[in-house]
């Protein structure tokens, strides 16, 4: 009796996790077999001979959404067997550079990572959720000109949001342009030691931190870090990224913060932060700040 063996297909597939504005871009397939069919996906597909799996990924995009984008980070690479195909499966983080349309999917829909259900997503992609869904925290520490650019734009997205409203609006840019031009941070890492870290959430930059020796703020505080600036997106806060901030941080750790401010001293407090003393902070053009002096670790 002759036994039949029926190897399965193996392919090398890549996904695109889109993210915009801590959403996620999902795709509902229009056809396929019942396991995928009216299921959502990552765009995405199989890489061809001769590609890269950036190549494949943007090719895709284009083919699936005319969307131009940029291949970030590796989220993992993870393997499913279908019945009759064996699917290695790679997912990136990517940026969408474009508006985009559909050409192959049946909807569009854009979720709010907490709110993704695996049972409506094709088996192969289900096991990626719950990464994206507890949060892949990175920071990343700006060196380029890009860099220094994009933490100046969150910068001045944050600070108006906070500020608009309560000082004049050109009083926030004064302060963004004497603290936080891409020159202005160049030279500080330069000179002064600073490092500039922008904080990416799911592969999507949500805030910076911006941060020195402390004997640079002050020489009487000795060893140390003083962390300057820690600014978050507003739909990126309340899941606990200033937390792994202050874990990577050496101690003790010190940063300033408005006396007024009870919301941002009652959090700090709950991190472990005590105040140490009161400081006057200069932020130029002849203005102050009354700031309380707060310590971690000491």
């Amino acid at each position: 009796m002759v036994q039949l063996i029926y190897m399965k297909t193996r392919i090398t597939v890549v996904g695109a996790a889109i993210v915009k504005d801590g959403k996620l871009l999902a795709l509902r397939r229009a056809d396929g077999n019942e396991e995928v069919i009216h299921k959502f996906e990552f765009a995405g597909g199989k890489v061809e001979e001769g590609e890269t799996p950036c190549q494949a990924l943007e090719r895709e995009c284009m083919e699936e959404l005319s969307m131009k984008v940029e291949v970030g980070e590796l989220l993992n690479t993870l393997e499913y067997d279908y019945p009759s195909t064996s699917v290695r499966l790679s997912v990136y983080f990517v940026k969408p550079l474009s508006d985009y349309k559909l050409t192959v999917h049946e909807e569009d829909k854009w979720f709010d990572f907490s709110s993704l259900d695996a049972s409506e997503w094709a088996p192969a992609d289900k096991p990626f959720l719950s990464s994206l869904k507890k949060g892949y925290v990175k920071n990343v520490k700006a060196e380029s000109e890009k860099d220094f650019k994009c933490v100046y734009d969150i910068a001045c997205e944050v600070m108006h949001e906070t500020y608009d409203g309560i000082i004049k609006s050109e009083a926030v840019d004064y302060i963004i342009n004497i603290q936080l031009t891409p020159e202005i941070m160049a030279e500080r890492t330069k000179e002064k030691g600073y490092t500039y870290n922008l904080i990416c959430l799911n592969g999507e930059e949500v805030g910076f931190t911006a941060y020195c020796p402390a004997s640079s703020y002050d020489p009487a505080l000795g060893a140390g870090t003083f962390l300057s600036k820690l600014y978050i997106k507003k739909f990126a806060r309340g899941k606990k990224i200033a937390s792994k901030v202050f874990a990577g941080l050496n101690r003790p750790l010190y940063l300033t913060v408005k006396q007024d401010n009870n919301l941002a001293v009652s959090i700090y407090k709950h991190c472990g932060f005590k105040i140490l003393r009161s400081v006057t902070t200069d932020i130029g053009n002849g203005a102050t700040a009354e700031d309380f002096l707060m310590v971690l670790g000491n």
